[in-house]
């Protein structure tokens, strides 16, 4: 056995977020940890990287008992860790990083740039991706520096590799390179600890899976034993049915249209519309233009050709604040950075865009602000302990809901979410769904682009299909499939 853990036990201050857990991982094995956000899968592979330490249990290396009581302790040992967004130093190179307090050195003590920039080289052919070694990573995309991660890693001769997050922010073709990477690490011996939130990447990658559930260890099955309804079952206590709420072929009148709709390099003559009641999806590859498309209909990018129509009547955007003013909103796909204020409290953020609405005499009027927060988090039932508790403690989930909540606040008629559920664990994205699907029955036009082909398929009325930055499919629900949006997306 390459790994074991045995009764492991971690509280921070008086709260027990792991109890009795055990976990075990063999030698070309791929063995995924899977569970709701709060599970204590952060907490538990953070323990074999050597942030936290167990305040009991045992941890065995090759059958030899260890303590991992720092992040280099672990990497001596053969422990490396790749995270969702992978910690890199964007203003040095790729060779570099790969190199990071670990560069080769002549006569022990002079760093020999030479051979790093070939080992580096090596290393990254080895992985199938030739880049320069002299690239800064900061003009790389997030799918190379994620192979920047692994090659790190196996510059430093790991045997176990913790993969946290790894293909969230993945294309498909990208997620496919990192499949067959994983299969070539198997091959050498080194054992893959895989976390992840996608059950069908889990079923497709892993040889076992542990479930965890509140701290606790649920259970471990070989793959090909269990399903995806019985995990999911496992890992929130309850068996769900339907992933998603039924879709409904009821729509209203036009709201939004594109016509001609171009900006080079990315979008070409695009024509499409959206309706009252209505959930459009747009699927693609990264840098298919899907992106690009909803920043440019609120006003974040501007157009070179083209119309848009709200209402039907031509508007041209060139603020985002002069669409929160037309009633649209914008759900970005990285909620931490453009979509939060993470400093700030529940109530603050669920109103920030609509301060006006509690002006009086240029003073908020904190009472009505709260009141209204309050609805919406009752509304979309959003979980939290107090309303002014700060967003950043909110699980993935619940805050973008809040997101949700701030453009109802702001009373949007139009919403465009991009990515809604990266990141977010299955029970939570099952209610997210119900609310995006209310919001929908409620009149709510909804615009949503996602990376993940299942979501659209089980979510949307029409699927809009990018290539090239152009449309090349419209697709109704009902001859929705996976292998024909891939097909089309990649020709």
């Amino acid at each position: 056995m390459l790994l074991e853990l045995k009764n492991i036990h971690k509280s921070f201050f008086c709260t027990k977020v792991l109890e009795e857990i055990d976990f075990e991982l063999k030698s070309g094995e791929v063995h995924a940890i899977i569970g709701e956000n709060g599970a204590g899968k952060s907490t538990l592979i953070k323990m074999i990287a050597g942030i936290y330490t167990s305040d009991e249990g045992e941890i065995y290396i090759n059958h030899e008992k260890v303590k991992i009581s720092s992040t280099q302790e672990a990497q001596k040992l053969g422990i490396s860790t790749i995270y969702q967004e992978p910690m890199l130093v964007r203003s040095m190179s790729i060779a570099e990083n790969i190199f990071l307090g670990n560069y080769p050195k002549l006569l022990g003590f002079i760093p020999n740039f030479l051979k790093m920039k070939n080992e580096a080289r090596r290393v990254l052919e080895l992985l199938g991706c030739p880049m320069n070694p002299n690239t800064l990573v900061s003009s790389i995309d997030p799918g190379e520096r994620y192979i920047v991660s692994i090659a790190r890693a196996l510059s430093k001769k790991s045997k176990v590799l913790i993969m946290d997050e790894p293909t969230a922010n993945l294309n498909e073709v990208e997620r496919n390179r990192l499949y067959t990477l994983i299969r070539e690490f198997k091959k050498q011996g080194i054992g893959i600890i895989f976390i992840s939130h996608y059950l069908d990447e889990v079923i497709k990658i892993s040889d076992r899976v542990t479930i965890l559930r509140d701290g606790r260890h649920i259970s471990t099955n070989d793959i090909n034993t269990v399903n995806k309804r019985e995990m999911v079952k496992q890992m929130i206590g309850k068996d769900i049915r339907h992933y998603f709420p039924p879709i409904s072929d009821h729509r209203g009148e036009e709201m939004l249209r594109v016509e001609n709709l171009s900006r080079a390099p990315l979008l070409k003559n695009m024509n499409f519309s959206l309706y009252e009641g209505e959930i459009l999806g747009i699927a693609g590859l990264s840098r298919s233009g899907r992106t690009e498309l909803s920043k440019i209909i609120i006003g974040q990018v501007t157009k070179d050709s083209g119309h848009i129509y709200w209402r039907g009547k031509e508007i041209k955007l060139e603020h985002p604040y002069e669409a929160v003013n037309k009633h649209i909103g914008y759900v970005s796909e990285n909620r931490l950075e453009e979509g939060l204020l993470t400093n700030m409290d529940i109530s603050q953020n669920l109103t920030i865009s609509s301060l006006d609405k509690f002006n009086k005499w240029q003073v908020i009027q904190l009472n009505e602000e709260q009141d209204t927060a309050l609805e919406k988090v009752m509304e979309l039932d959003i979980k939290l302990k107090h309303i002014h508790d700060q967003i950043k403690y909110l699980s993935g989930g619940n805050q973008q809901k809040v997101i949700l909540g701030k453009w109802l606040v702001a009373d949007s008629e139009l919403l465009l979410i991009n990515e809604p559920t990266r990141g977010i664990d299955i029970g939570s994205r099952c209610e997210l769904y119900l609310a995006i699907h209310d919001l929908a029955q409620k009149g709510k036009g909804i615009m949503v682009i996602s990376s993940d082909i299942s979501e659209l398929i089980g979510l949307c009325n029409r699927i809009l299909v990018l290539r090239d930055g152009q449309i090349v499919d419209e697709i109704h629900h009902t001859e929705a499939s996976e292998e024909r949006i891939r097909r089309i997306a990649i020709q």
